[in-house]
């Protein structure tokens, strides 16, 4: 007669108890290694930032290794927003983009660009989220802060939800007529509110 625990196991194909697989390895995070004496613990925080080969994705927006961030801190011009400049229209977003990227590519990073069309490698750390769950961050590219470059060349506006920390690069774009300042537009928050019920 059958003992009891072996009624209370289901039985296998064969007709006995199964047994659990004690030589399964360890998975790799609990794993013992040389390098686990040097690398923070469990409990302390790692930093949020990430680095990365990136690209401009509009004025204000910049994709890095698969992920998207929205510069902390401004507005630029929607890739469709049109601005006038002596008295035309002419497509002021894709110009804020086009500046972007110049700046991805040049060599202003204190040396931080990359030369022969590679992307440039730049690190972002996170502020805040968007409306659309994107991490806000602030980017540099070498000491170079993508946010404050695009703001004192004038194609984008301090954006006052994330804080002024901006607002002198603003006012240096905007006493030389600079990008956005060299004629009239119409803010992109304001652009975005008429045009795409935001």
């Amino acid at each position: 007669m059958p003992s009891a625990l072996a009624q209370a196991l289901p039985p296998t194909a064969t007709g006995r108890a199964p047994v659990p697989n004690v030589r399964a390895t360890l998975p790799p995070k609990v794993q013992p290694s040389a390098a686990a004496a040097s690398a923070p613990s469990q409990t302390e925080p790692r930093p949020p930032g990430t680095a990365g080969a990136g690209r401009a994705i509009n004025g204000d927006t910049v994709r890095i290794e698969g992920r998207t961030f929205r510069l902390w801190g401004i507005d630029a011009p929607e890739i469709i927003q049109a601005c006038q400049l002596d008295g035309r229209n002419y497509a002021c977003g894709r110009e804020a983009a086009a500046h972007l990227r110049t700046l991805l590519s040049s060599d202003a990073g204190s040396g931080a660009g990359a030369p022969g069309g590679v992307a440039a490698q730049i690190v972002c750390e996170p502020r805040t989220s968007d409306r659309f769950g994107r991490p806000a961050a602030i980017c540099r590219l070498g000491d170079m802060d993508l946010g404050a470059e695009m703001v004192r060349a004038g194609w984008a506006l301090v954006f006052a939800p994330h804080g002024t920390d901006y607002a002198p690069q603003e006012a240096e774009a905007r006493a030389a007529l600079k990008g956005l300042w060299a004629g009239s537009f119409e803010a992109p928050w304001e652009w975005r509110a008429r045009r795409l019920g935001e």
